[in-house]
């Protein structure tokens, strides 16, 4: 039986929004398995918050 790799590709995405809403967005990815890596939130100028993900899209 043969296997091949799936391809890979990386997505860094940022995120500006509310608390609730990054929340949420994190899940997603993490329950698709997707997340790789999350920064800690920082607080804009605004008063919202930032994070940066990466994600691994497996692509079939």
């Amino acid at each position: 039986m043969k296997t091949t790799s799936v391809p890979t590709r990386v997505l860094d995405l940022v995120l500006t929004g509310s608390g609730e809403d990054i929340a949420a967005l994190t899940a997603i990815a993490r329950d698709a398995g997707a997340l790789v890596f999350r920064t800690a939130p920082t607080r804009t100028d605004d008063g919202r918050q930032r994070v940066f993900l990466r994600l691994h899209l497996h692509h079939r």
